[in-house]
């Protein structure tokens, strides 16, 4: 049986963000992609609990997968935030300017937060950063216990 920690952890993972987002912070599009990682995790650690008791170490290392692509998805997020190197054309704040079809120009606002923006840093690091670290930890710490159960 995978251990219930790892489950009641991923869960606080998807609560808190769920949580940020109910107190007025809205996530961009590569915030809403890098909670894939985390709801695959949960369900991959919750299934070896109902049927197959003996593929815990199997589960335990695609999760640890999971959280290691998912810490480096997220660290290239942060690197965007940050200006370090380009995001997909989705993640450009488009300009405010008028010009001379105000419609096209209503339908080129951004509708959700621009992913090349911060909406919320703590201590200087935005979400994606902390993402970046708790995914990295996480799947280490994961990857380590797999490698004892061998």
């Amino acid at each position: 049986m995978i251990n219930r920690n790892l489950i009641l952890f991923i869960i606080l993972i998807l609560v808190s963000v769920h949580l940020i987002e109910a107190i007025g912070f809205e996530p961009c599009d590569l915030c809403l992609k890098q909670r894939w990682a985390w709801y695959i995790s949960l369900f991959l650690a919750i299934i070896p609990n109902f049927i197959f008791n003996d593929k815990n170490k199997y589960f335990l290392f695609f999760i640890s997968l999971f959280l290691f692509l998912n810490a480096w998805f997220a660290g290239w997020h942060s690197g965007i935030e940050w200006g370090f190197w380009e995001g997909p054309q989705t993640c450009k704040a488009s300009s405010n300017k008028l010009n001379e079809n105000l419609l096209e120009t209503l339908k080129s606002l951004p509708s959700a937060p621009q992913c090349n923006e911060a909406s919320l840093r703590i201590l200087g690091l935005s979400l994606a950063g902390y993402n970046f670290i708790i995914s990295l930890l996480s799947s280490l710490v994961i990857f380590r216990k797999v490698r004892k159960i061998l």
